[in-house]
């Protein structure tokens, strides 16, 4: 069961090739990032960003969905959190992912 939930949305389509081209270089063990493509059937390309339970270490799973967040932020992407349905941005990051990860 996901913990976080993340949805990344985009005002214009993605150049996949690129955002794989770049995210390839990365690693989040703890953090899963998938695609979610218009042609599924969705208004605009969107990336779905979600932690499971099971991890060990909450700061390192806030490092993570942070340095994710700050990769697609490049891409000019916005960011919601799906259980509460609000939007992430740099001033509450870490209250938003404290009160989620909290042990």
């Amino acid at each position: 069961m996901a913990i976080v939930n993340i949805l990344a949305r985009s005002d214009y389509s993605i150049n996949w090739e690129e955002v794989l081209n770049r995210y390839s270089i990365l690693t989040f063990p703890h953090v899963e990032v998938f695609p979610i493509p218009k042609e599924l059937g969705f208004e605009m390309d969107c990336i779905g960003i979600n932690v499971h339970k099971g991890y060990s270490d909450s700061a390192i799973v806030i490092s993570e969905l942070k340095q994710a967040i700050s990769f697609f932020t490049s891409f000019g992407l916005r960011f919601i959190e799906l259980y509460d349905g609000i939007e992430i941005v740099p001033g509450n990051i870490d209250k938003i992912f404290n009160g989620l990860l909290a042990p």
